[in-house]
C-alpha cells in the first residue's frame, strides 16, 4: 500500500519525500513513468515526474534528451540532415549515434558509420555491398572494428539516405552501434567450423541482436552494453572483456543434481579500462536460454543503471553498487516474471571439464576445420583497413570457394572459411594478389588500434600510424617464437583495450606537448587473463619504436627459456619492471 498521508493541520503539501519515492518504484515496476512521462495527467495527480524511476530534475543532459524525444524517433532529423547536407551536432547528434551516425568533426570531415554484424559473421555478396559503400558513398576504405564490426568514414550528410537504402536491401543495418546502445554481438570467429568448440552459439547471438533492435526500451539504455557468446572453441573473442559473457561449458559428473552436459557459464561486469574482467557468477544456463537471460539482464540495467552520472552509468557500477548475488536475483525475478520457466542454475566450475587451448593466433594463416576435407584462411590486414577492391574480392572468393561465409574478428582481421582442401593454394594466391597476406609475423598479427587522431576527437595520438611504425620496427630488429600483443588506444576510452595487450599504448601529450603515450605491459585474456600494468610515461610518438625496441629486446635478453611475454613481466614485482625492461641496451 501507499504510505499514508499525514491529514493534519499542519501536514505539508503534496507528496512526502517517501511517498514520492514509492510511487517512482511503482511507476517504474509497471513501466507508468513511459506512458505519463511529462503528460498532464502525471503533473495533475501531484506524480513526481520520473524516467525509469528517476526524477527528471536528476537526469544528466543525455538522459533529459532521451525523455523529452526517444532516441528512435528521430527520423525526421536524419533526413533533414540528408537533405540540407547538414550534420547533425550536440544532442541531435547524439541521439543519431543510436542509428549509427557519428559526427566526428574536426578530427574527420563528414559521418563516421559503424555497422552491426551480429556474431561477426556476413556473407561474402555483403562484402561487395560494403565495398561498394567504401568507394563510392564513404572515404575510400574501411576498418575492421574490435567488436568484430566495420566503420566507414568521411560520408556526406546528403549520402545517408542511399547508404542506409542499401544497407537495409542487403540486410545489413547500422543501428544500435553508438551512444547508448547494446552494440554488436561478438561471437568466436571460428563458430560453426571450429575442431574444438562444444557447441555453436550463433543462432543466439543473432537472436539476441534481432530482439535487441525490436526492443524500444533497449534503445537508449543508460551507456553502452557488450555481449559475447564464446563457444569454447579454439580461437578468442575476448568474452571477459564483456559487460555479459556466455561461455559454452561441458558439464561433468556432479553432486549438484544438474544433469552433465553443454550448457552456458554467465559470467558479468567485463570492462577493462575500468579495470575490471567479467567475473563468473556461480551459475549456468542452457544454452538455448542465453537469449531470455540476455533479455532479463538488459532489463535490470535498464531499470537500474545510473542516469545521473555518465561516469557511473554502465553496468559494472550496478554491480559494484549492489552486488553479483543482488544483481542476479533481480534477473531471476525478471525472468519468473516471464512465467517460461527459464532458470538461472547455480553450479560452481569445478564441475566444468577443461577447456581446450586458445591458439592466440589462431585468427591468421591456414587451419583445418571440423569439417574433413575443408580449411579456414585466416587474412593478416594490418591494423584493420580494407580498401573498396579488397572487401570485394573477399567477397568474391567467399562466393566461389567458401559457402559465401566471411568472418570478422576482434583482432580486426578476417576469415573465409570453408575452403576445399584443393582450394587452399588458389585462394592464397587470389588474396595475395588483391595485397592481402595470410601470414603475419608475431607483431603484426596481435597488433589491434583504434581510429586515433587522424580521424577522432577524443584520442591524443596517431595510433595506427604509430602502430605501423612500430611493427615495422619490430619486424626489422627481432623474430619471434612467442606471440606479443600490441594494443594502441588513443585515449583512455579504451576502443583498443590497451590492458588487455602484451604492450599496451595508451595516448597522452608529451612533455613537450606533442603526441605520445603512456605505456602499460602484461596484459592478457582468456588462458592469460591480466590487467597490464604501468611501465613508463609519457613517451614521445617519435619516440615509441625505440621504447618498444627496448622492452622487447629485454625481455628476450632476461626472459627464462621460451618464457612468454605474459608470463616473463607478471613474474617480475612492479619495482622490478622498470628496471629490467627500460635497461638500456
Amino acid at each position: 500500500m501507499i504510505p499514508i498521508i499525514n491529514t493534519s493541520a499542519t501536514e505539508q503539501q503534496g507528496f512526502t519525500a517517501e511517498q514520492k519515492a514509492w510511487l517512482a518504484d511503482m511507476l517504474i515496476k509497471t513501466n507508468l513513468h513511459m506512458a505519463l512521462g511529462s503528460s498532464s495527467q502525471a503533473k495533475e495527480s501531484n506524480i513526481p515526474e520520473t524516467f525509469w524511476g528517476t526524477p527528471v530534475e536528476d537526469l544528466c543532459k543525455e538522459e533529459k534528451r532521451k525523455y523529452e524525444k526517444h532516441v528512435l524517433d528521430i527520423w525526421d532529423d536524419i533526413v533533414k540532415s540528408n537533405d540540407t547536407n547538414q550534420i547533425l551536432e550536440g544532442l541531435d547528434q547524439f541521439a543519431s549515434r543510436h542509428f549509427g551516425l557519428f559526427n566526428v568533426a574536426p578530427a574527420s570531415i563528414g559521418y563516421m558509420v559503424r555497422m552491426r554484424i551480429p556474431a561477426c559473421v556476413l556473407r561474402g555478396d555483403q562484402m561487395m555491398v560494403l565495398g561498394d559503400v567504401a568507394e563510392n558513398i564513404a572515404g575510400g576504405y574501411a576498418h575492421v572494428t574490435t567488436r568484430g564490426s566495420f566503420q566507414f568514414r568521411e560520408i556526406e550528410p546528403n549520402r545517408i539516405l542511399e547508404m542506409l537504402g542499401l544497407f537495409y536491401d542487403s540486410g545489413l543495418s547500422c543501428k544500435g552501434t553508438g551512444a547508448d546502445s547494446a552494440r554488436n554481438i561478438t561471437c568466436i570467429p571460428t563458430a560453426g567450423f571450429d575442431p574444438e568448440e562444444l557447441i555453436d552459439l550463433r543462432p543466439y547471438a543473432h537472436k539476441l541482436s534481432h530482439l535487441i533492435l525490436n526492443t524500444r526500451d533497449y534503445q537508449g539504455i543508460p551507456r553502452k552494453f557488450n555481449f559475447s557468446f564464446d563457444n569454447a572453441g579454439t580461437t578468442s573473442c575476448v568474452s571477459d572483456t564483456n559487460d555479459v559473457g556466455f561461455l559454452a561449458v561441458n558439464v561433468k559428473e556432479n553432486n549438484r543434481n544438474v544433469e552433465p552436459g553443454i550448457y552456458c557459464r554467465l559470467i558479468l561486469g567485463g570492462i577493462t579500462g575500468h579495470h575490471d574482467f567479467a567475473r563468473d557468477t556461480g551459475f549456468i544456463c542452457k544454452p538455448e536460454d542465453t537469449t531470455e537471460i540476455a533479455d532479463a539482464i538488459l532489463r535490470v540495467f535498464v531499470q537500474h543503471g545510473d542516469r545521473t552520472n555518465r561516469k557511473k552509468a554502465r553496468f559494472k557500477y550496478v554491480l559494484d553498487a549492489h552486488g553479483f548475488d543482488w544483481v542476479c536475483e533481480r534477473i531471476q525475478e525478471v525472468l519468473d516474471g516471464y512465467g517460461k520457466g527459464t532458470r538461472l542454475i547455480p553450479l560452481s566450475t569445478e564441475f566444468d571439464a577443461p577447456r581446450p587451448s586458445i591458439n592466440r593466433h589462431g585468427h591468421i594463416g591456414v587451419h583445418p576445420q571440423a569439417q574433413p576435407g575443408y580449411k579456414y584462411i585466416g587474412v593478416a590486414l594490418r591494423l584493420g583497413k580494407m580498401s573498396p577492391e579488397q572487401m570485394r574480392g573477399i567477397g568474391r572468393i567467399a562466393m566461389k570457394y567458401g559457402n559465401n561465409d566471411v568472418r570478422l574478428t576482434v583482432w580486426q582481421n578476417l576469415l573465409v572459411p570453408h575452403i576445399r582442401d584443393e582450394d587452399v593454394d588458389t585462394v592464397i594466391r587470389e588474396i595475395e594478389s588483391l595485397g592481402m597476406t595470410t601470414s603475419a609475423t608475431a607483431f603484426e598479427a596481435g597488433a589491434v588500434a583504434c581510429t586515433g587522431r587522424w580521424a577522432c576527437k577524443l584520442a591524443n595520438a596517431y595510433t595506427k600510424e604509430d602502430g605501423n611504425a612500430i611493427v615495422d620496427h619490430l619486424n626489422g630488429k627481432f623474430e619471434l617464437d612467442q606471440p606479443i600483443n600490441i594494443h594502441l588506444t588513443g585515449c583512455p576510452n579504451s576502443c583498443a583495450q590497451h590492458y588487455i595487450g602484451d604492450l599496451g599504448m595508451i595516448g597522452t601529450a608529451a612533455d613537450d606537448g606533442s603526441e605520445g603515450y603512456n605505456i602499460v605491459v602484461g596484459g592478457g585474456v582468456d588462458d592469460d587473463q591480466h590487467l597490464a600494468r604501468p611501465l613508463c610515461g609519457p613517451i614521445a610518438s617519435r619516440d615509441i619504436c625505440k621504447t618498444s625496441e627496448t622492452i622487447v629486446g629485454n625481455y628476450l635478453k632476461s626472459r627464462q627459456g621460451n618464457e612468454s611475454f605474459i608470463t616473463f613481466v607478471n613474474r617480475l614485482g612492479d619495482a622490478e619492471l622498470k628496471d629490467v625492461l627500460l635497461e638500456p641496451l
